[in-house]
This record gives structure tokens, C-alpha cells and sequence, in this order.
């Protein structure tokens, strides 16, 4: 049975990526910066769910995602603290997360 996202509440953030296909430059885009900042998601507590067509074996499709392609960061509260249609977001991603109060008490302990 699907889990909802929200039982990782207070555990992660959550980056949800929700694409069409394999080939979506989304999708590509994404990939290729969690190759090269895994070092930095890592120590954001940072987990990435994909929404192929909307879909996930393991978890609900939330409902902010209603057959939209985007970008969403939710912080630990389940709250979304920011949104892209496209992979701009990947571009201010750590900034926003290093913005949270939380995040900010986690940065004395950085690994990256």
C-alpha cells in the first residue's frame, strides 16, 4: 500500500520532481545535479521523490501536484516552501533550505 508523503514529516525534506518520461529535460536536469551535489543534499536531509506521469510505486500522489510537471521542496513541517515548473529552482535550492531555522541550528554540524 502507498505511503503519503507526509509520514516523512519531521524526518526529511523532500524534493518531489514530477515528469512526464525518461527523456523529460526536467527529469535529466534534476539528475545531474543530485550527481554533483550529493555531498550537499545529503547533509540538507534532503530526500528526492519522482512522479513519473504523476505516479509513484511507493508513495501517493500528492495532491499539490494534481498533473503538474515542476519542482517542489518540502521542508520537515510537510509545508512547500518553494516551487518550479522547470529546474530553476535546483539554482536557489540550497539557499532556501540554508534559510530555514532549522537548517540553520543543522549547518554547525556540516560535512560538505
Amino acid at each position: 500500500m502507498a505511503k503519503k508523503i507526509s509520514e516523512l514529516n519531521w524526518q526529511k525534506r523532500l524534493l518531489i520532481v514530477s515528469y512526464e518520461n525518461k527523456e523529460d529535460e526536467l527529469l535529466i536536469q534534476t539528475k545531474k545535479f543530485i550527481i554533483s551535489n550529493n555531498c550537499k543534499i545529503n547533509d540538507r536531509k534532503l530526500d528526492i521523490i519522482y512522479f513519473e506521469k504523476f505516479l509513484n510505486e511507493k508513495f501517493e500522489t500528492p495532491k499539490f501536484i494534481e498533473s503538474k510537471k515542476g519542482i517542489w521542496l518540502i521542508g520537515y513541517d510537510g509545508g512547500i516552501k518553494d516551487f518550479s515548473s522547470d529546474d530553476k529552482i535546483l539554482l536557489r535550492l540550497f539557499e532556501v533550505i540554508d534559510s530555514m531555522p532549522m537548517r540553520k541550528q543543522e549547518m554547525i554540524n556540516d560535512k560538505c
